[in-house]
C-alpha cells in the first residue's frame, strides 16, 4: 500500500482518485467529483476502469447536458469475473453506496490478499449486493478490509433508508395542498429514487412536472414509465413542480429537497454530493468484525 497523496495504491493501480491520479491504471469504484474530474482531465494513455452501470450513468449525464465530457475513454471492468492487470488479480462486485453504479473489489496478488470498498449503506435499494461481497470476505479471508476514512465516527447516527425516502416524500406530500405552489430538488445522481418519486407522487394523485434534462435521462433508464416535463391543455392536475437546481437551491415551507442534497449549493451541482453511507462507530465495527470474520479492518 502506498499513502503517496493520500492516493489508495496496491502495487501499480490506484483505486479512485482522492486528489490526483499517480498510476497508469485507476479503478473508479464510486460517483465522486475527484473521480469524474480525472475522468474529465486526465492524460488518454491513463487506463480507468469503471462498473457498466457507472459508465451508462456517466454516458447519459454528458448527453443531456448534467456533466462535461470526457477526456478519457474509461473501460468497463465486468462484476464476479477476475481480471489480471499489471500482475495483479482484481473481482469486481457490484457495491451499493445510494448512489448508482458503485463497486468493491477483491484485490490478489502474489503476496498479498486484501477486499477494498469506498463506502456502503446498509439502507440502500440493493442489501443483496452487500450481502455478496460480504460472503465473499469470509469465503476468500483477504489480509485486510479497506473503507474510507469518512465510513468510520466516534458518534454514530442513524441514516434514512431508501424507503424511509419515499415514507419522507409522501408525508410531505400529504401535508401539501393542492393548490399550493410545491417544488423539489433532486440530485441526476440516482435515477433508481428518481423513479420512486415520480411513482409516489402518483400515488398521491399528484404529478412531478420533471426539468427536461431530468425526464430525458429517465425515460433512457425506464422507457416504460411516463415523467411529464408540462400539462397539456385542458389537464388540471395537482402538480410538484421540479426547481431547476442549476439556479436557484429550494429551502423554503412547501418544498422538499432529497436527503442527500443537503450540503449543495447551486453553484458546484451536481457533483457535490453526500452519499447516504453508513457511519461506523466502535460497537459496529466490532461487529462488522465479527460478521465478515475478519481481524483486521482499516480506515484510509
Amino acid at each position: 500500500m502506498s499513502e503517496s497523496n493520500s492516493e489508495f495504491v496496491f502495487e501499480n493501480i490506484q483505486f479512485d482518485v482522492r486528489k490526483t491520479v499517480i498510476k497508469k491504471y485507476v479503478f473508479i469504484t464510486h460517483y465522486s467529483e475527484n473521480n469524474i474530474n480525472a475522468l474529465r482531465t486526465s492524460d488518454k494513455k491513463i487506463r480507468f476502469y469503471l462498473s457498466q452501470e457507472l459508465y451508462t450513468l456517466i454516458q447519459k449525464l454528458i448527453r443531456f447536458g448534467f456533466i462535461d465530457k470526457l477526456q478519457s475513454r474509461p473501460k468497463i471492468i465486468p462484476a464476479q469475473y477476475p481480471q489480471r492487470i499489471d500482475g495483479v488479480e482484481i473481482t469486481a462486485y457490484k457495491n451499493d453506496d445510494s448512489l448508482y453504479g458503485s463497486l468493491a473489489f477483491l484485490i490478489n496478488s502474489s503476496s498479498k490478499s486484501i477486499f477494498y470498498c469506498h463506502s456502503f449503506t446498509n439502507k440502500g435499494a440493493h442489501s443483496k449486493r452487500l450481502k455478496n461481497w460480504k460472503k465473499v470476505i469470509r469465503q476468500n479471508q483477504p489480509s485486510s478490509f479497506y473503507l474510507d476514512a469518512k465510513m468510520y465516527t466516534n458518534n454514530s447516527h442513524p441514516i434514512i433508508s431508501e424507503t424511509g425516502i419515499q415514507k419522507q416524500f409522501s408525508k410531505f406530500i400529504s401535508h401539501v395542498s393542492a393548490d399550493a405552489p410545491a417544488k423539489v430538488l433532486f440530485s441526476p445522481l440516482s435515477p433508481e429514487r428518481l423513479a420512486k418519486y415520480n411513482e409516489t407522487a402518483r400515488e398521491h394523485d399528484r404529478i412531478i412536472l420533471w426539468q427536461k434534462e431530468y425526464a430525458e435521462l429517465l425515460n433512457f433508464f425506464f422507457p416504460d414509465d411516463e415523467f411529464l416535463t408540462s400539462l397539456s391543455d385542458g389537464q388540471n392536475l395537482a402538480i410538484i413542480q421540479q426547481g431547476d437546481p442549476k439556479l436557484v437551491i429550494i429551502d423554503a415551507e412547501n418544498n422538499y429537497i432529497d436527503p442527500m442534497l443537503r450540503p449543495v449549493t447551486a453553484a458546484n451541482y451536481p457533483t457535490k454530493i453526500t452519499p447516504l453511507i453508513t457511519p461506523i462507530d466502535d460497537n459496529s465495527l466490532l461487529q462488522l468484525k465479527r460478521d465478515l470474520k475478519i481481524e483486521q479492518i482499516i480506515f484510509w
